[in-house]
């Protein structure tokens, strides 16, 4: 298994041979919208506040599918909608969602299951996630996914999501080997924090001990409160100094299955 950081909450996934890409975002440096962070100066600063680390056309190459865990203007907006072949296959949090890709023009659209969906022996699940720090916050429906496939490590990709009782079940359901987390803490003005920061990636840490935990979604859009720097040392202070693999746009890991 190769997952690779891509940037945001953008990455590639090779797993049994197959090729994904979960929540593309090819906006380039600036041109995007500036979120409505408490934080005076950087809502002034438009999104992504980084340049993509490659070509569109080769971050694309070879990809199989493509998992569109919600529609935000961070993970698939319509500019990058519009830049993509629309014969791809996508799969989607949930019909609305799927309806939505469809008005882009997309033509093979499917919705991610709870029972789990067999794409040519990778099976991948829906997971449960919460958006924002209570229900009735929450910045729309969103989800996680489990990657399950003979002889690869079990993949758990949480989503924007802070911790809740739905990570803490995944984690118990599936037992991960490898769980993926978006960490940067970002916060919305009258929404509060909408994905997990540093506390929560250490409550991940101490709820599934032995598992490769991977901090994205890292330093590249303007509400993010958590950066990769402020991650590490955090981690340090707390003994967890190396438990958490933060990889820098463009990186590669690689996992050995069982």
């Amino acid at each position: 298994m190769k997952i690779q950081q891509i940037r945001n909450a953008t990455i590639r996934i090779e797993c049994a041979g197959k090729h994904f890409l979960i929540d593309p975002w090819f906006q380039k440096k600036g041109t995007g919208m500036s979120a409505p962070s408490p934080d005076p100066e950087r809502a002034k600063i438009p999104s992504p506040i980084t340049e993509l680390p490659f070509p569109v056309e080769q971050i694309m190459e070879g990809i199989d599918a493509m998992i569109v865990t919600h529609i935000h203007p961070d993970h698939f907006d319509p500019e990058t909608a519009a830049m993509l072949d629309k014969s791809i296959l996508v799969f989607a949090v949930n019909e609305e969602t799927k309806t939505q890709i469809e008005g882009f023009g997309y033509t093979s659209v499917m919705v991610l299951k709870d029972e789990g969906t067999d794409f040519d022996g990778v099976v991948l699940i829906r997971t449960e996630a919460m958006h924002g720090e209570s229900p009735d916050q929450a910045a729309g429906p969103v989800c996680g996914i489990i990657l399950q496939a003979a002889e690869e490590p079990v993949l758990y990709v949480a989503g924007d999501t802070v911790y809740y009782k739905g990570v803490e079940q995944a984690l118990e359901q599936y037992r991960p080997d490898v769980v993926v987390l978006n960490a940067c803490g970002a916060e919305l003005m009258g929404l509060g924090r909408l994905i997990m920061g540093d506390e929560d990636v250490l409550k991940v840490c101490e709820a599934a001990p032995d598992a490769t935990i991977i901090a994205s979604h890292m330093d590249a859009v303007n509400h993010a409160t958590v950066s990769r720097a402020g991650l590490r040392d955090f981690l340090k202070k707390h003994g967890k100094d190396g438990r958490v693999l933060i990889p820098e746009d463009g990186e590669c890991l690689e996992f050995s299955g069982t």
